[in-house]
């Protein structure tokens, strides 16, 4: 007798348990919400983003003469841009949105220069840009 309650009510708890289960996995089961395409901002890294609005916001030019990010005593940022492909036409085309001192390195893939912190979105605006950061600068251990 014992037994046979034991199967009732094991009988009892499957049913909604499975019940529970297909319900938490064909919920679950769809398409992947759509994720936004990155914007031409999310190209620019963070750190130099908040140090642009630092600048602009009037923070000193001092704050920023060592770190990871640095500006120079006009209060242009140092930046690595990233680009498809370093060409003359795409250095010129960086130059005119702002980049000054411009060095390219074809074998790294960016061109190296400087750039006030209101003209950054002119050059992430550039469709062969990939990336706007700080350069990485060695560090003696």
């Amino acid at each position: 007798m014992r037994q046979t309650r034991n199967r009732i009510g094991a009988a009892r708890c499957v049913r909604p348990l499975t019940a529970l289960l297909a319900i938490m996995l064909f919920g679950c089961v769809g398409t992947a919400p759509a994720i936004p395409p990155a914007g031409r901002t999310g190209r620019i890294a963070p750190a130099l983003a908040v140090a642009a609005q630092r600048l602009a916001a009037g923070a000193p030019v001092s704050d920023y003469a060592q770190g990871p990010v640095r500006a120079d005593a006009h209060g242009r940022l140092q930046v690595y841009v990233s680009v498809d492909a370093v060409t003359a036409q795409h250095v010129q085309a960086l130059r005119e949105a702002g980049l000054e001192d411009a060095e390219p390195s074809a074998a790294l893939g960016l061109v190296q220069g400087w750039v006030s912190p209101e003209r950054l979105p002119d050059l992430a605006a550039l469709p062969f840009v990939t990336r706007i950061a700080p350069p990485r600068y060695a560090r003696v251990r």
